[in-house]
């Protein structure tokens, strides 16, 4: 049913079975101007107290709308009061016409001694008892009471007079007030509608909420409930006009109605580092059997459990916990990943991904899948998980929010392989384990080597220059003049941060986490040969649990003393307590998150991208992809560009393999030219010299040279060097030697002219035209070795030397 009240009476509407109730009320507002009212039980109880005769302060307390004040409520009331009325006549009901419009308060359910018809003295004028609200203010001001002790209290001190008289007005009163309930209650089953989801907003809020939250997009319950959940506390910002104080009265209502609408996360009100760990609000949220969720979520029917997989080995007895497969395979990540937090994360990432598509896409459990399954899942699923609604998630959304999925977007080939890799080993693990008779992943072929494509992923000298200079000295690298307010110096402040910060990285080539986690009490100082003054290293606990020592330049502790010194509680760094850290926030002074640490070089980054888009565009855009860890490959390239050794590289970066540092360095672009042209040139002087026109321009060029007394060319000596090839698998067993001594072979060695080989030593004639470009060119060529054998999961400890100029060179 439908009804529209309008400023004089005029009832005009329609019903239907099928249609939702509703009721359209103004009062005292021109025709055009109405406004939808959908009652709720609230309104119910609302007006059940205010015809108990409760004051409109206290009724405005107990049922008002939070955030609003009395006269809210009295609108309210007057409203209700003609929309009953109007619906009750509508009904035919005239007995709720009439009782529901009574006087509030003027059914009272007792009469009380010394009322106006309670018994008095002989002559004298008996006392009025006082009201229910004003007993109140006398006996309980502080409210400690509650409704039904307060009414006990008030009869016992003003007890109801007795007379046949008042007897009859209370039965009447009493019988009244019976029909008053039943009339209420008519109209309540009548009108009152619960919101849905899928109901419209308009009637259930006021109309200025409706409409900011409609140029918002959002028209119903179940897009503003959406909402709410994706944005949590702050999801208001995306309605335009509507603060903080009107979001609250929406998640109020919100609440009120919970079970009809769906209970909200105290997330929606309530920022999340402001939850306790362990928090139920951060748990993720239970979810059908066999539906896509977190493992710590996630319910297996019996049937897929794996208590009776087809590749389930004979449980001993000492492994009888591990009877399902979700019971192995947090086993398998609780043990495995205990090394790092990293390491912890990729490991479940991975092996949830295979649980949950062998449970809800291939309906069996993980201990039942064979090879053929495990290829298709990486080389089908992981490409493209479909369908996408089910598998792949928006952006960065916590495991707990019930938007979570397991995937962001399709895998590259690069992530495919590091999959394969990750549950191999998993597999692996659970053979050694007796959980599983065969590794599935063990019969698939061994893919073929993923590139590492790191070109480019380096910033150049003059690209790190202008970055620097950009933080460094904001006002002349934009152009602009020095500013001198007290917001200018705050920003300062934070550009004095950034410096320090862009020069840690650069200087020492740490990642985020590491950055992240450096503190004073990680610097020591080291004594160096030949040098007095003090030298300070940085101690790192890095990927794997290697410990390693990084330099800190004497002017980079000059910067991280003025660094300490400018923050919001001035440091030194002497004294400052151990669990200082490096990088921290300029307010609060707390360590920054690894996360954090990226957004803010990509903010560096873009700063100076912006300013040198003006006149190099590549440049800028090459700043705009830059991240944390191309400093890292800066800090290599750099450091090989001033002469360090590449395995001292690979020592200050912390990687475990000489082979991760070489996809960190770039090529010499001159020295890479120059080889490709030498080797080339002998090609064609071993077949016989130059073709025909090559002769000419040869002659021609030696007659210029003559003409110029320029004397015979001078051919580079080659120097004898003996190449020991050392190359194993790395666990026993292993495949691969063979194949890469081959490609070493064909690969490296061919290019040196071999010219004798005895055993494992081979003979090579390396070009000398220097010192230092012989050694860089036999240096590469172990360099080389030891890339190939880790391609084929081997290790080389391959040696060489040669006799130049008497002396005997190793390598």
């Amino acid at each position: 049913m439908t009804l529209a009240i309008d400023g004089t009476g005029d009832i005009g509407g329609t019903s239907g079975a099928g249609e939702a109730r509703q009721v359209r009320a103004t009062r005292a507002k021109p025709a055009g101007q109405r406004a939808t009212l959908r009652l709720t039980p609230a309104h119910f109880a609302l007006y059940r107290a205010y015809l108990e005769g409760l004051e409109e302060r206290t009724l405005h307390t107990h049922y008002g709308a939070p955030g609003t004040d009395v006269r809210v409520t009295r609108r309210t009331l007057a409203t209700l009061r003609d929309t009953l009325t109007i619906a009750a006549r509508r009904a035919g009901d005239r007995d709720a016409v009439h009782l529901l419009r009574l006087k509030p308060g003027s059914l009272p359910a007792e009469a009380h001694a010394g009322g106006a018809e309670g018994a008095g003295g002989a002559g004298g004028e008996a006392a009025v008892p006082p009201t229910l609200d004003a007993f109140r203010d006398a006996i309980d001001p502080d409210h400690v009471y509650s409704e039904r002790d307060l009414l006990t209290l008030y009869l016992e001190t003003y007890p109801p007079a007795r007379s046949p008289t008042i007897d009859r007005k209370v039965a009447r009163n009493r019988r009244l007030r019976e029909r008053q309930d039943a009339a209420l209650a008519r109209m309540k089953a009548a009108l009152v509608e619960a919101p849905r989801p899928d109901h419209e907003l308009d009637g259930w809020l006021a109309p200025y909420l409706v409409t900011r939250l409609a140029d918002a997009g959002v028209a119903t319950f179940a897009q503003l409930l959406a909402l709410i959940r994706r944005r949590r506390q702050r999801w208001y910002t995306e309605v335009p006009r509507l603060g903080a104080l009107g979001a609250e009265r929406i998640v109020a209502f919100v609440d009120q109605h919970a079970e009809s609408l769906g209970y909200l996360s105290p997330l929606a009100m309530t920022p999340r580092r402001q939850l306790p760990a362990g928090h139920p609000a951060l748990r993720p949220v239970a979810r059908a059997p066999a539906d896509v969720a977190p493992l710590e979520a996630l319910r297996v029917p019996a049937e897929l459990d794996g208590s009776a997989g087809l590749n389930r080995a004979p449980v001993p007895a000492h492994q009888a916990e591990l009877n399902t497969d979700l019971q192995a395979v947090r086993a398998w990540i609780e043990v495995r990943g205990a090394r790092s937090e990293a390491t912890r994360r990729a490991y479940r990432r991975e092996a949830e991904r295979l649980l949950l598509w062998a449970i809800v896409a291939k309906g069996k459990p993980l201990s039942s899948l064979n090879t053929m399954d495990a290829a298709d899942y990486l080389e089908r699923f992981l490409a493209d998980p479909q369908p996408a609604e089910r598998w792949i998630g928006r952006g960065r959304v916590e495991r707990f929010d019930p938007a979570w999925r397991p995937f962001a977007g399709p895998l590259s080939a690069r992530s495919r392989d590091t999959a394969r890799r990750i549950l191999t080993a998993m597999g692996a693990w659970l053979v050694r384990q007796q959980y599983l008779r065969v590794n599935p992943f063990d019969g698939l072929a061994a893919a073929a080597p993923v590139p590492i494509d790191t070109a480019g992923r380096t910033l150049t000298h003059a690209q790190w220059r202008y970055v620097l200079q950009t933080v460094w000295q904001p006002d002349r690298a934009l152009g602009a003049a020095p500013d001198r307010s007290a917001a200018a110096r705050a920003d300062r402040v934070r550009m004095q941060r950034d410096a320090f910060v862009l020069l840690l990285a650069y200087a020492t080539g740490l990642r985020r986490a590491e950055l992240a986690a450096a503190t004073t009490g990680q610097l020591s100082r080291k004594a160096l040969d030949g040098a007095l003054e003090d030298a300070y290293v940085l101690r790192v606990d890095g990927k794997g649990r290697r410990r390693r020592e990084v330099p800190m330049p004497a002017k980079l502790l000059d910067l991280l003393r003025a660094e300490l010194r400018a923050r919001a509680e001035p440091l030194a760094l002497e004294t400052a307590p151990a669990d200082t850290p490096l990088v921290a926030h300029v307010v609060t002074g707390a360590a920054l998150h690894p996360n954090t640490i990226g957004s803010l070089f990509k903010q560096i980054f873009a700063r100076a991208a912006e300013q040198l888009a003006r006149s190099y565009p590549g440049a800028a855009e090459d700043l705009r992809r830059a991240s944390t860890h191309w400093l890292r490959h800066t800090f290599a390239n750099h450091g090989l560009d001033a002469g360090a050794d590449i395995r001292d590289m690979q020592a200050l970066l912390g990687h475990a393999s000489l082979a991760t540092t070489t996809h960190y360095t770039k090529g010499d672009a001159v020295r890479q030219y120059q080889t490709v042209e030498s080797f080339f040139n002998a090609a064609l002087e071993g077949a016989g010299g130059p073709g025909p026109a090559a002769a000419v321009a040869t002659e021609e060029a030696d007659a210029v040279d003559a003409d110029h007394g320029a004397g015979p060319a001078v051919r580079a000596r080659c120097v004898a060097v003996h190449v020991t090839l050392r190359v194993a698998p790395k666990r026993d067993g292993g495949r691969g030697r063979a194949r890469a001594l081959e490609r070493i072979a064909r690969e490296v060695l061919a290019g040196f002219s071999p010219s004798a080989r005895q055993g494992d030593v081979t003979v090579l004639q390396v070009p000398f035209e220097s010192e230092d470009e012989f050694d860089r060119q036999v240096d590469d060529l172990m360099v080389a070795i030891a890339l190939i054998a880790e391609q084929h999961r081997c290790t080389s400890d391959s040696e060489a030397w040669a006799e130049v100029d008497g002396e005997r060179w190793r390598w």
